[in-house]
């Protein structure tokens, strides 16, 4: 049975790109707003949470604390354009696994995932 990854980006483009990026490895379930990722994870089980910061709506930051408050050992990869936010309280806190910038580096990407979770 493939590992599961939950991937929330409001942008549709980033959202298919780690799709086609992870699919063959990984089975993947989509998300485009933190309201719907917490739901997702509230009701199933999943290996990694991949999510951005910036989404209109539930804020990443916001559905990070809303994860660790179900699941304290999920890894959580942020995917942000962001850079400066790798230092915010709640990113250091929430005892992120990794900050990914964009444009994403697939490969890095693809690296921090097998060191994560495996496959």
């Amino acid at each position: 049975m493939k590992k599961r990854i939950l991937i929330v980006d409001d942008e549709e483009p980033i959202r298919i790109l780690l799709n086609e990026a992870l699919k063959d490895d990984y089975e993947i379930v989509l998300c485009d707003n933190g309201r719907e990722a917490v739901k997702h994870i509230t009701k199933g089980n999943f290996d990694l949470l991949i999510t951005d910061i910036k989404m209109p709506g539930t804020h990443g930051f916001e559905v990070i604390e809303r994860i660790r408050e179900r699941n304290k050992t999920i890894p959580i990869i942020v995917c942000s354009a962001y850079k400066l936010l790798e230092d915010d309280i709640v990113i250091k806190t929430s005892e992120v696994a990794a900050f990914i910038t964009k444009p994403i580096q697939i490969d890095e990407l693809k690296a921090k995932v097998f060191e994560l979770i495996g496959v």
